[in-house]
């Protein structure tokens, strides 16, 4: 690729994000908030073992590894 192509990938970049940037402006928004409440909060669960048995499937289901009680993680280091 040369000079002229990356100028050019660059100034389209620069338009596309304009005209993006124009129409999520304008977007109209109802200007309520944007939290959702619930009646039980699950944050209030201290160690997770009083969560109902749905949600702990569907978090251990999206998991790509996990045993029976935990979701196994691994920290990146950057």
């Amino acid at each position: 690729m040369d000079v002229k192509d990356v100028k050019r990938i660059e100034e389209q970049t620069k338009r596309l994000l304009e005209k993006f940037s124009l129409a999520l402006a304008a977007v109209k928004t109802s200007g309520g908030e944007w939290n959702v409440e619930r009646k039980e909060d699950r944050r209030k669960e201290k160690e997770g073992k009083n969560c109902d048995n749905d949600f702990r499937q569907i978090m251990l289901n999206n998991a790509p590894t996990h045993d029976d009680e935990f979701i196994f993680a691994e920290k990146k280091n950057w």
